[in-house]
Formats: structure tokens, sequence, C-alpha cells
């Protein structure tokens, strides 16, 4: 998916100037203006707006002024004119900050949840593990006793701890028996070695 980073401009108010005369042909309530605000998007979603620029034209001779130009009571009038509140430029950021509060819940829930699940072990578990080399494997509980947990590792590991899933496979548990004391267990889930867990 090709994600594009840019800035567009969008008309948010347009209007008449009333009882005030062009600087060029000195007719009355003739200059438009048109407001435009702009806004940073991603792939089109707009992520929040970053300035606004102002047009102005004499409807009647038709020349085109520059908001610095403008007499200061004309530039008053433009600075009071009221702007509806866009809040739909801000959609993207929105989106954005409930996506990271939804991952940081979804991650102290899964931290709960594991925490309750590695004090009972079961057969069957599959206990995710943060490697001391950095790399990320899983290992499954093929027999639990009074004290102890008999476990196989998978053979393979993988660069992310997203990416454990794809290894978790019957085929990718062989010889690495590891067995280990309940106590063991709960000491490498404190130093976050067990990070997660999946009951099936």
């Amino acid at each position: 998916m090709m994600v594009l980073v840019g800035t567009r401009d969008s008309n948010i108010k347009n209007g008449t100037i009333l009882n005030e005369k062009c600087p060029k042909c000195e007719t009355e309530s003739t200059l438009y203006f048109s407001i435009y605000r702009r806004y940073t998007h991603i792939t089109l979603i707009p992520l929040f707006p970053i300035g606004k620029s102002v047009y102005i034209k004499c409807s009647h001779c038709k020349e085109n002024f520059n908001y610095e130009d403008l007499p200061e009571n004309i530039q008053l009038k433009l600075r009071n004119v009221k702007l509806d509140r866009s809040i739909w430029m801000f959609l993207g950021s929105i989106i954005l900050a409930l996506f990271i509060i939804l991952i940081i819940n979804n991650y102290f829930d899964k931290k709960d949840e594991t925490s309750v699940l590695i004090k009972s072990p079961i057969e069957g578990d599959i206990y995710n593990l943060k490697l001391s080399n950095g790399y990320y494997s899983t290992m499954r509980i093929d027999k639990v006793t009074s004290d102890s947990i008999y476990t196989t590792h998978n053979d393979y590991d993988t660069y992310m701890p997203y990416e454990v899933d794809e290894i978790d496979k019957p085929e990718n548990y062989t010889a690495r028996k590891v067995n280990y004391s309940k106590k063991n267990l709960l000491d490498l889930h404190q130093k976050d070695e067990i990070f997660s867990i999946i009951r099936k």
C-alpha cells in the first residue's frame, strides 16, 4: 500500500466585505473574499490544519489584493470573520490517537492476563519468549506436575515479537526439551522474558 504525505487547501469561508471601499476603484461593498485552510494529510486523510490563506478580489474592477496590502480597517473585518470549526481536519490525528490508546490498552490487558495465566500453567499453553540474543520465540507446555513444568521450545525464532504467531506450528516443536520449576517461570515473566501466553 502506498502512503502519501502532503498538504492541501480547503475553502472554508466566502463572502463580501460590507461597507468598505475597494482600494483601487473605490466602489463600496465589492470586495469578495475566500478563506482557505491548509492541512497536512496522510493518504488523503487529514491530520491537522497548519495555516490559513485569504484571497481578496474586487467584483467591480477585478483587481486582486493581498491581505497585507489592505487598509487596517479591512484587515480587522477579515480577522473577525467567524469561521466554522473544521473538526474533520483533525480526523487522522483522532484516528491515530485512538489507535495508540487501543494498542496501549491491549498491551496492559495482555500483561494482566499473562500475570494470571502464568500462575496456573496447563498442558498445551504456548509461552511467547524474548530470548537473551534479542530474538523472539515460543515454547509449548507438554506436562505439568506439582512443582515442575516440562516444555518443548520452538525450533525457530523471529526478529519481532508480533511474528511469533507465524512460527507457532506443531511441526516446529521437536527436540529442544527444557524443564522449569514454577518459580523459574514466574521469574522469567517478571524479567519480561515470557511476555505473553496463549491458552487454546
